[in-house]
């Protein structure tokens, strides 16, 4: 689901890939939908990854409290090293951020 307003042009494959794998995890977990609360849209830092189409937030108000880390850690791992997956007040914050060079194709 995508909250009313939110701005996803510009948004990059990896972060799609990455909200299919948080629907299925709240799905699973919680028996909700995975709510995109923010694209490109809102305000954030100046250097947000949110601007490049690589973050997107996920509500968590609709899930009970025994719900969040459970749901928070799956996804973490799920997403694995190239994104930074960090637990916010009121939501969950995914950005593709590798850190490590890309490979070439002859490695």
């Amino acid at each position: 689901m995508i909250k009313p307003g939110v701005d996803l042009r510009g948004l990059c494959p990896q972060m799609v890939l990455a909200y299919c794998i948080a629907q299925t995890i709240f799905q699973e977990k919680a028996g909700v939908p995975c709510v995109i609360t923010s694209g490109s849209d809102s305000k954030h830092g100046p250097n947000s990854l949110h601007y490049q189409g690589k973050a997107l937030d996920f509500r968590t108000r609709h899930l009970r409290p025994d719900q969040v880390h459970p749901i928070f850690t799956a996804l973490k791992q799920a997403l694995g090293a190239q994104y930074d997956t960090v637990l916010e007040e009121d939501h969950v914050h995914c950005e593709f951020d590798p850190k490590e060079p890309e490979k070439s194709e002859d490695a």
